[in-house]
Order: structure tokens, then C-alpha cells, then sequence
């Protein structure tokens, strides 16, 4: 029976050394991790550990002192939530190494952080009387409080512990009166980025090289063993200019890693970002891989349905209606009823409670609850905000939750800590830049590398050795390591790809990686079938936007007008640009219904502007590109105003017209008539841009717009002209070509009704397509 126990970083480090130890008994070595092992050497009696929450709160109450303020931290709940994580970095850093907080002030020699020191200083005094007084503990006040246990120190004949990270002060204390009681070895390799290990185990007597592997004896303060450290791997770095060329990437080598016989069990994919996950996760269409990090809980249903409600309720936009017309509104009328209460009003967590009886999903379900549970102690805090605000910081709580991934992949993905005593033959890893190799720590926000230096505690310096160490550690271990990294304006190789002696070799084109993604079975596109059949304009009601459509492309003409697919309309709280030509046309079509003409410019603007309030859309956008209309219509009034003097009167707004024209029936809806005595004008607004026709080019045209618009009010008296009333300008543009254009039209109709068969092709000007709504179809996109 194997009597030795073996302390490995992490469970995953566990889990991956009985998974591959080769053992002849079925007597297995007794595993622990080296946080659960330094716990349970502590014993601290008559007191009660402390939950994340509660010490937040606790930490709240003690900085209820006015100098607090200058450490630029608000007290209010929920910033103070967020900032509070610094503060306890830093206060269980100083624990971690034993370093006396009222001793900073000896370390800052030149008195720069003197003041945030003191400050630090009296919350830190605040917060521990606060904790003796309630009889609770806080882990940063663990090595103040603890007594040895002894008695589990000697349940454990010989511990051997897998050194591959950096002990702290406290750690190794703990461990030299375990020594006492137990025979302790430890194992580590050395590197040129764990010196500041190697110079704390030299302190105890261990005269270390980088460069090796090496069994300590820290009973006998003496070296067991010492092998060179072998470099076994064959690295190869690639970069890429978009991220997403690096999900194919990671399928290719796992790919080729595979083809050389490499178990997909013993090829991991290294994230120095794990926030890439989800997109590697997305087209992980096969379930490879399995996450070690988790499937965030914002991706659940339960999330999604709850947070697509309260975007819903807060703002009313056609995408948050479409968003919640996806996941349904059984919630919406629930959470209206209170989202605009104050959280005194309402019983917040019976409330919330009710609500996940309407999902189905056990672990989601779970999780809700345990935060609902959570979130009840800190309720009574928030009792003077509102409802809204709760929600928001629950739906955050939610959001930092992951779900175990059980898909079941054999290729697993972890960030660089999981990796620590953890072996690979195939590493992948990918986003090997400046920005997360190494990681920048957020712990050095209080003091600077100098005063750490002088009190001896971790620098910035000495973690991001610690990252590079692992980095090596997990190569060297390694058969075959690929690396890529983006290169672009914005992100370039990490500087640690020089000290490890790898340069970048692009094997590959980037297009090949693409494919990977996105090679899609060939389909033959209906565009390149020739669609030719029996057609006949003789009963066809002609608008003058069929017969350009027709002139343009025969093709976009057979989608529209003979198969009747209509384009999809996305919803927007934006509106486009003939959305507000629209209001307009309405807005001055409502003003001359009711009156023709007008003798005073002011009551006419005072319509149109009444008019255009009324046809406005309710967004701010809308409000404002309405109001910039009415001050573009400042010079239209002014224009109307000598046409009613010149004895012109508006006799028809947007009036539907039907007549006979060689041969057929042509019909257009037409903006305004103009009539003096009985001389008629056609006018067409135009708020954006049009097309006018000169004399090298009205042979060529397909737009009869104000020729159709000239026949068709030819019932109503004599029509002296067809014009384009520029709103933009305040000016008609009359059409300069229109008897030759209506001779033109009667050639087009005599092709019309002549008109059988037909092939309906595509243009071949393909300046048509560029906001033709078939162009995907067509594969014009």
C-alpha cells in the first residue's frame, strides 16, 4: 500500500495524474491539492469563515471614515462592490508573504504613497477588529490566528509536494513545522523565469541551476536528485491577421497532431485570453473539444429570456422588441409590475423565486437559485435603490457563473494556470501577443515596484516570470507546441517569443485557414440557370418603377413581378433616408388637402411644421431629422409663396391615377397638381437625390417617371409641364426632354406588347446591383 501523499497544484492536476499513472496495485497514492493540504494544516477555533459577500459587506462598514474617500473609491454599494476585490488583493498578498501592514510605512522610504498607506492601514485595522468582534475569518487574518495541527501532520509518513508555481511565506512556514512531523519532498524545475523560487529555497540551504529537475529534501535541507531539464518539443509559431483565423488553426493542428498518432486526450489548447472561448466554441460543430473553463451563464436560456425582458422594459427599440419576440415575453408583465419600484416596495427574492419555476433546465435552475440565495444578505443594503438597479446587479452576479461543459470533447481547453504539473504532447496555443503574454496583474495598484521591493513582496516583474514559467514548463513537456498570435496595427507577437529563441514561420496561406471555416458544399446558384418562359404584358397595368426595373434587369424585374419575392425588412429604430422623404410627402399633402393655396408665409410654415410633428416617428433621431426638415422648408415657403402670388393653387396631393396609352394601362401615383385657370403642372418632391437627363444620354433612359405623371394627368386640363420639386433646393428642375422621352416610352410599349417569351437574364451593368435587394441571389453580393 502506497503510504505517501502527493500535493499537486490543482484538482485538474489530479484528475490528469491518476488518469495516466501506470500502476501495477489498485492501492493509488493519497492525492490533495496544495490549497486544500495548507487549509488543513490550520486550525482556528471559535471561528466562522466568511463568504465572499459578506466580507465585501463587512469591508463596506469598516471604510466608513472620511480620509477614505481620498483613495478615490465610492462607498455606494454597488461601485464599492466592484473596487473591493483590489483592496483584498492587496491585503492577502501582504498575509500571503507575512509582511506586517504597519511596517509599509519603514518601506516607502521617500513618503510617495505615505497617504494611501495610512489609509490602507487604518480600513485594514477597521476591518479585523470588525471580524474579532463577530467572530468571523477572513483568510488575510489566517496566519495571524491559526494553531498548527499537528495531529494531521502526522497522518502523512512522506509528502511529496510538485512545486511548479511559487510558495508563499506563509506556505512555506506551514510546511517546515509540517517537516517536523513528516518526511517532505519537493520537486521543481528550474528556470530562468522562477529565480525568485530558486532564490527562496536558496535562503534554506538548496544550492539550485537553472536548467535542471530536482527532488528536494526539506527535512535534511538537502538535494536527492538533479537531472537536466530535456527540451523535448518542435515548435511552430503562425500569425494571422484576424482572430478568427485562429479557431481554424487550432483545427488543422489538432488535425495533424492526431494524423501523428498523438491521443486526443494528451492535446490541450492554451488560452492566454479564455474570453476566446466562445468563439472556438462556435464552431466546434463536432464536440472535440471539452472547456475547462465552462460554458458562461449568460449563454443559458434562462439568462437570455430574463435579459432580453429587462432590455425590453428599459428601452422601448425595435431591436430589443425583435430580441424579445425570440425568446418570448411570458416574463415581460411580471417584471414591469415592479422594475419602477424601489426595492423597499417589493419582496425581491420571494419575487425572483417565482419566476424560475417557468424554466426547465436542473443546473441552470440551480445556480439561479444559489445566487438568489447569495443575494438575499445584501438586500437589506440596497433597500434605497430601485428596483431596476437590483436587477442589474444580480443579472451581473448571474453572468460571472459558468456551467460545466459536458459535451464530452477529448481535446481540452484551459487557460495557463490550470496547466500547472499538467503534461501534453500537443500544446496549441493561440493570442501569443504583447497584450496577454504575460497577463498584466492589477495587484500594483497601491504601491510601486520599489516599494515591493523594499518590503520583499512580489513585483509586477516577478509575476509575469511566474506566467513565463509555465509557459516554458508546459512546453518543454511537450512533443509539438504550435503557437499563433494576431498581427495587425493593433496587436503583435509577445517579446517572450524572442527569449524563447522561436521565430514565426508561415507555413500556410491565410486563405487556406478560411476554408477551413467556412468550405461549403458547391451548390449550382440560381442566378446561372437561363430562366426563359412565356410572358405577355397585354394585361399588365404599367408603373413607370415596373418599366425601369424591366429596362434595368430583366432578372430583378422576373423576382419582383413575376415570382413576387419581396424584400425582408429589418426592423429599426433608425430611420433611413426615404423614411423622412416620406413624412414629408404626408405632412405636405395633409397641409394642401385641407387648404390650396396660402397668402401669409407664416400660417403656411405654422401647417407644415403642425403637419410634420404629427407624421414624426417617436425616436430622438427622428425628432431631430424632422426638425431638420423644417428648416430646409424655410426657403420651400418662401417659394410656394410666389407661386400662389402667380396664381397657382394645389389641386391634387398624392392622387392614384389609371389611363390607356398605346396600347396598355398606365398607372402612377402622383405627389401634387398644380393648376392656374386651366393650365395643369406635375410636380414630384424630392427630398434626396435624383437623376437628370441631358442630350448625350435621354436616348439611354429607363426612368419615365414625369412622363407617366404627364399622361396621367392629362384628364384634368391642359398640362403645360412635368417638373422634380427639389426640396432640398427649393426649386423645380422642369424635365427638359419630355416630348422625346414620351416617344421613346411609345417605342418601349410597342416592345412590350410585342413581347411572348422571354429570357430573363441579368443586367450587365452591374452598377445596378450595387443596392439591388437580389443581388445575393443573383451572387452580385
Amino acid at each position: 500500500m502506497d503510504d505517501t501523499t502527493i500535493v499537486l497544484p490543482s484538482a485538474r492536476a489530479i484528475r490528469h495524474e491518476q488518469l495516466f499513472t501506470d500502476s501495477e496495485t489498485l492501492f493509488l497514492p493519497h492525492y490533495i491539492t496544495m490549497s486544500d493540504f495548507i487549509a488543513k494544516l490550520c486550525i482556528v477555533e471559535g471561528y466562522k469563515y466568511l463568504d465572499d459577500d459578506s466580507r465585501t459587506l463587512l469591508l463596506l462598514e469598516a471604510s466608513d471614515f472620511k480620509e477614505f474617500a481620498n483613495l478615490q473609491i465610492e462607498r455606494n454599494f454597488f461601485t464599492f462592490t466592484k473596487n473591493s476585490s483590489y483592496i483584498f488583493k492587496f491585503f492577502e498578498e501582504l498575509s500571503a508573504e507575512l509582511f506586517d501592514i504597519s511596517m509599509l510605512d519603514a518601506a516607502d522610504v521617500y513618503a510617495e504613497y505615505e497617504e494611501h498607506i495610512t489609509i490602507l492601514q487604518e480600513l485594514y485595522r477597521r476591518y479585523e477588529k470588525l471580524c474579532d468582534e463577530r467572530k468571523l475569518l477572513d483568510r488575510i487574518f489566517l496566519p495571524k490566528r491559526y494553531r498548527f495541527n499537528a495531529a494531521y501532520a502526522k497522518t502523512h509518513k512522506k509528502i511529496e509536494i510538485s512545486l511548479d508555481g511559487y510558495l508563499t511565506n506563509f506556505e512555506l512556514e506551514l510546511l517546515e513545522q509540517a517537516a517536523a512531523f513528516s518526511e517532505i519532498r519537493l520537486r521543481l524545475s528550474t528556470t530562468a523565469f522562477n529565480a525568485k523560487m530558486q532564490s527562496k529555497l536558496q535562503e534554506l540551504g538548496f544550492e539550485l541551476e537553472s536548467g535542471y529537475e530536482y527532488e528536494l529534501s526539506l527535512n535534511e535541507r538537502t538535494v536527492l536528485s538533479k537531472s537536466k531539464r530535456e527540451k523535448h518539443s518542435q515548435i511552430t509559431c503562425q500569425s494571422f491577421s484576424e482572430p478568427l483565423l485562429q479557431v481554424a488553426f487550432i483545427k488543422q493542428k489538432i488535425y495533424e497532431f492526431v494524423a501523428k498518432g498523438h491521443r486526443a486526450e494528451n492535446i490541450a489548447v492554451i488560452l492566454p485570453n479564455e474570453q476566446q472561448a466562445q468563439m472556438i466554441r462556435a464552431f466546434d460543430d463536432k464536440s472535440n473539444l471539452n472547456f475547462a473553463m465552462g460554458e458562461p451563464y449568460n449563454t443559458t436560456k434562462l439568462y437570455t429570456q430574463l435579459n432580453a425582458t429587462l432590455k425590453a422594459i428599459d428601452q422601448d427599440s425595435k431591436e430589443n422588441e425583435a430580441r424579445l419576440d425570440r425568446v418570448g415575453d411570458a416574463l415581460y408583465l411580471k417584471l414591469h409590475s415592479i422594475y419602477y419600484k424601489k426595492a423597499s416596495e417589493v419582496d425581491f427574492t420571494a419575487f425572483m423565486g417565482e419566476l424560475s419555476e417557468l424554466f426547465g433546465s436542473k443546473q441552470e435552475i440551480k445556480i439561479y437559485e444559489e445566487e438568489l440565495f447569495k443575494f438575499e444578505k445584501l438586500l437589506p443594503f440596497m433597500r434605497e435603490m430601485g428596483v431596476k438597479s437590483l436587477l442589474n446587479i444580480f443579472m451581473q452576479r448571474l453572468s460571472s457563473r459558468t456551467l460545466d461543459d459536458v459535451r464530452g470533447g477529448k481535446v481540452t481547453v484551459m487557460g495557463v494556470l490550470e496547466t500547472r504539473s499538467v503534461h501534453f504532447d500537443g500544446v496549441i496555443i493561440i493570442d501569443f501577443d504583447d497584450k496577454n503574454v504575460p497577463k498584466r496583474s492589477d495587484k500594483d495598484m497601491f504601491l510601486n515596484t520599489k516599494i515591493r521591493e523594499m518590503a520583499g513582496l512580489p513585483t509586477m516583474s516577478d509575476r509575469e516570470n511566474l506566467q513565463k514559467h509555465y509557459y516554458e514548463m508546459l512546453m518543454s513537456h511537450a512533443k509539438e507546441v504550435a503557437i499563433s498570435y494576431v498581427s495587425s496595427s493593433e496587436s503583435s507577437g509577445s517579446r517572450f517569443l524572442k527569449q524563447l529563441g522561436i521565430q514565426e514561420q508561415n507555413e500556410h496561406d491565410e486563405l487556406d485557414f478560411a476554408a477551413i471555416l467556412f468550405n461549403r458544399s458547391k451548390r449550382v446558384p440560381m442566378q446561372e440557370q437561363e430562366i426563359v418562359q412565356e410572358y405577355s404584358f397585354k394585361n399588365v397595368e404599367l408603373s413607370a418603377t415596373r418599366l425601369k426595373t424591366y429596362l434595368s434587369c430583366k432578372r430583378k424585374y422576373y423576382y419582383k413581378y413575376v415570382q413576387n419575392i419581396q424584400n425582408h425588412k429589418i426592423p429599426k429604430d433608425m430611420p433611413e433616408e426615404y423614411e423622412i422623404g416620406n413624412v414629408v410627402h404626408r405632412a405636405l399633402s395633409a397641409v394642401y388637402e385641407k387648404k390650396s393655396s396660402y397668402d401669409d408665409a407664416r400660417a403656411l410654415k405654422r401647417d407644415i411644421d403642425t403637419a410634420l410633428d404629427e407624421y414624426c416617428g417617436n425616436s430622438e433621431l427622428d425628432k431631430y431629422l424632422v426638425a431638420m426638415q423644417k428648416k430646409r422648408l424655410d426657403a420651400f415657403v418662401h417659394t410656394e409663396m410666389v407661386r400662389f402670388k402667380e396664381g397657382w393653387k394645389v389641386h391634387k396631393t398624392e392622387e392614384f391615377f389609371k389611363e390607356p396609352f398605346s396600347g396598355m394601362t398606365i398607372v402612377g401615383q402622383i405627389d401634387r397638381v398644380d393648376k392656374r385657370d386651366n393650365i395643369i403642372e406635375v410636380l414630384d418632391y424630392k427630398t434626396g437625390s435624383y437623376m437628370l437627363n441631358n442630350k448625350n444620354n435621354f436616348m439611354d433612359a429607363v426612368d419615365f417617371q414625369l412622363e407617366f405623371y404627364y399622361l396621367l394627368a392629362g384628364g384634368l386640363g391642359n398640362v403645360e409641364g412635368c417638373a422634380f420639386y427639389d426640396l432640398k433646393e427649393s426649386k423645380i428642375v422642369p424635365e427638359a426632354f419630355l416630348k422625346e422621352k414620351i416617344e421613346i416610352l411609345k417605342s418601349h410599349i410597342r416592345d412590350l406588347l410585342a413581347v411572348e417569351e422571354l429570357n430573363f437574364e441579368k443586367t450587365d451593368d452591374v452598377k445596378h446591383c450595387q443596392f439591388c435587394e437580389y443581388k445575393i441571389i443573383c451572387g452580385r453580393e
